[in-house]
C-alpha cells in the first residue's frame, strides 16, 4: 500500500512535468513552422514587390521612349477683339502661322554637306533598302522607320535623288512599268510615301512622311518630322486626311503653340475645308481649335482686325472667345508643305 502511494505521488510529480515539456515542444514547433511560413510569405512579398517595380519602372521607360517616340507654329491666343479698330486684348506679338508653311526645310544640300559625310560614295540598294522599309511601314512600325531613315545608306539613297521630283519605288506595277497598286517610294530630301498608287502616281490612300535632317554641329532643327496620312490623287493630298508633326520640344518657345495634328480635307494639296487642330505648348499643355478653309485658306471667323491686319482663322474649342489670329499675307496657299510631286 505504501508502494502504491508513492508511485502515485512521482506520477504527479513527473507527469505535469512531462507535459509542460510536450508543451514547450509543442509550441516550439508551431513557432518554427510560422517563422518559416512568414519568412516565405516575406520572401514572396518583397518578389511581388520587386516584379510590379521592375514592370513599372519598364512600363515608364516605354512611355518615355514612346512619347520620344511621336507645323505650324502658332501663338498665345488671345480674346477676340471688341471692335476691328480696339481690340479689348491685342494678340500676341508672335508671329500667327498656322500652315504647314513654317515648316519648310533648311536648304538642305548645303546642310546635307556640312554634316562632313559624303553621301555620294556611300553604296546602298534601292530595291533591298524599299522592301525593308516596305515591312516596317505595313506593320506600322514608326520606330523601326525613323530608325532607317536615319542610317547613311537611306540618306544616300535619297541624297541621290537631289535636285529632283523623281523617286525610286519598290511595289506593285502596270503592265508598262509604272507605279500602280502598292507600294513605296522614296525622294530628296528625306522623303518617303507608302500606300496606292495608279498611273505612275500618288493615287488614293496613303502615308508621306518628310524627315527634318537638316542639321549639323551649329544648328538643331525643330522638326523631327512632317506627316500626311489620307487621301492622294494625281500626286496631291486629296479629300479626307490629317498631318501630324513630332518636335524637339526643347526648342519650344515660351507661350507659343505649336500645332501637332490637323484633321481635315484638302483639294490639289491644300486646305479646304473643315479641321480639327491640336497644338503644344512647352509647359506641355495641349489646345484644341477648329476651323474652315477654302482653296488653301483659312476663312475668318468675323471680320475683327488687329492694328496689323489680322484676323481670327481658329477659335479654341473650350472657349469660344479664344482665337489664333492670322494676316492676310500669311493666309494663302496653305497645305501639306515641302511635299516633293509631280503635280506640282
Amino acid at each position: 500500500m505504501k508502494r502504491n502511494d508513492e508511485k502515485a505521488k512521482i506520477l504527479v510529480t513527473v507527469i505535469p512535468f512531462v507535459l509542460i515539456i510536450l508543451i514547450l515542444l509543442i509550441t516550439l514547433i508551431v513557432s518554427g513552422i510560422k517563422n518559416k511560413g512568414l519568412r516565405e510569405d516575406n520572401e514572396e512579398l518583397q518578389e511581388s514587390i520587386k516584379e510590379y517595380a521592375d514592370n513599372s519602372l519598364t512600363g515608364q521607360k516605354e512611355q518615355e521612349e514612346a512619347e520620344d517616340v511621336v507645323n505650324m507654329t502658332v501663338p498665345e491666343s488671345t480674346q477676340a477683339p471688341e471692335a476691328a479698330a480696339t481690340p479689348s486684348v491685342s494678340p500676341s506679338p508672335v508671329p500667327a502661322v498656322v500652315s504647314g508653311n513654317n515648316a519648310s526645310p533648311t536648304p538642305y544640300a548645303e546642310v546635307m554637306e556640312s554634316n562632313q559625310v559624303n553621301y555620294d560614295k556611300i553604296t546602298f540598294d534601292k530595291d533591298e533598302q524599299l522592301r525593308e522599309m516596305m515591312t516596317y511601314w505595313a506593320d506600322n512600325n514608326q520606330k523601326a522607320l525613323d530608325d532607317l531613315a536615319n542610317l547613311d545608306r537611306f540618306k544616300a539613297m535619297s541624297w541621290r535623288l537631289r535636285g529632283t521630283k523623281d523617286f525610286y519605288y519598290y511595289g506593285d506595277k502596270d503592265a508598262g512599268g509604272l507605279p500602280n497598286g502598292t507600294g513605296i517610294a522614296v525622294y530628296a530630301d528625306n522623303q518617303y510615301y507608302y500606300g496606292q498608287w495608279a498611273n505612275g502616281v500618288r493615287s488614293g490612300n496613303g502615308t508621306w512622311i518628310h524627315y527634318h535632317m537638316h542639321v549639323d554641329e551649329n544648328k538643331e532643327d525643330l522638326y523631327i518630322y512632317h506627316q500626311y496620312t489620307g487621301s492622294f490623287k494625281n500626286d496631291l493630298p486629296d479629300g479626307e486626311g490629317s498631318e501630324h508633326y513630332d518636335y524637339n520640344t526643347e526648342l519650344f518657345e515660351e507661350n507659343t503653340g505649336y500645332n501637332t495634328n490637323l484633321v481635315g480635307s484638302y483639294k490639289g494639296g491644300l486646305i479646304h475645308g473643315d479641321f480639327y487642330v491640336t497644338n503644344l505648348y512647352s509647359d506641355e499643355n495641349i489646345k484644341e481649335w477648329y476651323a474652315k478653309a477654302q482653296n488653301g485658306s483659312w476663312i475668318y471667323q468675323n471680320d475683327n482686325r488687329d492694328g496689323s491686319g489680322r484676323g481670327p482663322v481658329m477659335v479654341e474649342d473650350r472657349n469660344s472667345e479664344n482665337y489664333i489670329w492670322m494676316s492676310p499675307a500669311e493666309n494663302k496657299n496653305i497645305g501639306v508643305s515641302c511635299l516633293i510631286s509631280a503635280g506640282r
